[in-house]
């Protein structure tokens, strides 16, 4: 295995996340739903709306043609894409049923720090591990850590694009550089299990 995707840096490692935090965010309720479409065009990854073609039948029973978005074809297989985009659906609905467990102070403050243009990355990516820090009591006790931290992670992005809308691209860069660096080994090994 490449050095350069298993400690969670390279193109592959932002491919996954970025699907990962995409499908999450556009699986949530939102008010940033034009933003999130923005977004998805400007990614270099394949990241489509699937909930606009979800169990479309043909008149002879078989599967509607994939989607043609943004100028890409989704592929057919159950691809790693998709794979990546079923476990974002999991994942926002367990993050919708913890979602109570974040305080509004915390989510405007960790917004006020993002629209703070002269942090630096490592700032905004310090600014968010602090929130999670703070949130950490409330991770569920039957959850995995690792689990827990990834969807807190996701839905406090989530909950800060949902307070200033604006914030969206730079929220989302920040997401996933910091779960690339601090639980990609877990975002890997759950998508490989889902794909076996």
């Amino acid at each position: 295995m490449d050095s350069e995707v298993s400690n969670g840096s390279g193109l592959e490692a932002e491919h996954i996340t970025n699907l990962l935090v995409f499908g999450f965010l556009q699986s949530s309720d939102s008010n940033f739903h034009q933003e999130l479409e923005v977004l998805g065009q400007e990614l270099p990854v394949q990241a489509y709306l699937v909930a606009d073609f979800e169990g479309e039948l043909q008149t002879d029973g078989s599967q509607a043609s994939r989607p043609f978005y943004h100028g890409r074809i989704e592929p057919d297989s159950e691809s790693q894409e998709e794979v990546i985009q079923n476990i974002a659906r999991h994942l926002a609905q367990v993050g919708d049923e913890m979602d109570q467990n974040i305080q509004p102070t915390l989510v405007r403050q960790l917004a006020t720090q993002f629209m703070n243009s002269s942090l630096s990355e490592e700032d905004r990516r310090n600014c968010l591990a602090k929130a999670l820090d703070d949130v950490k009591t409330a991770f569920p006790r039957d959850m995995d850590n690792d689990k827990a931290m990834l969807i807190m992670t996701m839905l406090l992005a989530k909950k800060v694009a949902s307070h200033a809308p604006s914030l969206l691209r730079d929220v989302f860069h920040t997401t996933v550089n910091f779960i690339n660096q601090n639980l990609f080994s877990y975002v890997r090994n759950l998508v490989r299990n889902e794909m076996d």
